[in-house]
C-alpha cells in the first residue's frame, strides 16, 4: 500500500511546481504592465491594476488602473511587442478590449 503513495505524493508536486510557477509568472507580468503605466505616466507612485482579463490567447491584456487617490482608467497591453495604450479611444483598444467593456 505504501507504494501507492510514492506516485500520488509525486502527481500532487509536480502540480504545485506547475501552478505555482504560473501564478509568480503572472505576478511578474502584472508588476511589468504597472512599472510601464507609472514610466508612461512619468510617476513614481505605485500603479493599481484591476479587472485584469487576457485577450487574443494570452497575448494581450486588458484592464483598468489607477493611481493612488485617483480615478480609475483602461489599458492594453500587448505582451509580445510590449505595446501599450492608455486611451480607451485609441484604435489599439478598441480593436482588443472593446468587446470586454463594462
Amino acid at each position: 500500500m505504501h507504494n501507492l503513495w510514492i506516485p500520488v505524493v509525486a502527481i500532487l508536486v509536480a502540480a504545485g511546481l506547475i501552478f505555482g510557477g504560473q501564478a509568480v509568472s503572472e505576478a511578474k507580468r502584472d508588476a511589468q504592465v504597472a512599472a510601464r503605466i507609472a514610466e508612461r505616466l512619468d510617476t513614481p507612485q505605485r500603479v493599481d491594476l484591476s479587472h485584469l482579463t487576457e485577450v487574443n490567447k494570452g497575448y494581450g491584456l486588458c484592464g483598468d488602473y489607477a493611481l493612488p487617490g485617483g480615478p480609475t482608467a483602461r489599458f492594453y497591453y500587448h505582451t509580445v511587442t510590449e505595446r501599450l495604450t492608455l486611451d480607451d479611444t485609441a484604435p489599439l483598444y478598441r480593436s482588443n478590449c472593446a468587446r470586454l467593456d463594462r
